[in-house]
């Protein structure tokens, strides 16, 4: 009988000393993976200084100390949106380990972790669009294409010669191999 309560007490002893633990793991599953992804997606974007000063409004200075510790732009993306909501500053973070778990770091400091991913979500697809928009500028500064005159109606026929140069020069297509018989204006 002893052995029994022994085994009871400590099973609910673990339940109970068990289960903040397992409520303190309050991040929806979709949420932390679409958190990680955006982050793991800003890691691989080029050159995000500018447009981190003006969506979070971070210094120059802070982005300058990121940059002397190699942390990546998703990582510096994080701390901007933190530093943003809380005003501390990246060594202040880095030195409390916010680089190892931003989430349960934000968590702690009182904020809302939903809207920090949706907020870095948003800013992915800025900085997605930011720099689609540069390539395609770049593509068309590099192919100037000279405007061509207002033909009017003669517009039409100055295509069709355009197309016309275009086309090979005429060729047989069969050959018949014959016993002698000459084509009409052949000797």
């Amino acid at each position: 009988m002893r052995k029994n309560g022994t085994f009871l007490g400590l099973f609910f002893g673990s339940l109970a000393l068990g289960a903040p633990l397992f409520a303190g793991n309050s991040r929806p599953a979709p949420l932390a993976a679409s958190f990680t992804n955006a982050i793991a997606k800003l890691d691989h974007e080029p050159q995000l200084a500018a447009l981190i000063q003006k969506e979070y409004g971070t210094r120059e200075e802070e982005l300058r100390w990121a940059a002397e510790r190699s942390l990546s732009w998703g990582e510096i993306a994080a701390l901007a949106y933190i530093q943003a909501t809380t005003g501390r500053t990246f060594a202040e973070m880095i030195g409390h380990d916010a680089r190892l778990d931003f989430w349960t770091y934000a968590e702690n400091a009182g904020m809302n972790c939903e809207k920090m991913t949706r907020s870095l979500e948003s800013f992915l697809k800025r900085a997605e669009r930011e720099r689609n928009s540069r390539i395609f500028d770049e593509l068309r500064a590099s192919r100037r294409v000279r405007a061509l005159p207002d033909l009017g109606s003669g517009f039409g026929l100055f295509q069709e010669a355009l197309d016309f140069r275009h086309i090979e020069l005429p060729q047989p297509t069969k050959e018949h191999a014959g016993a002698g018989f000459l084509a009409k204006g052949e000797k």
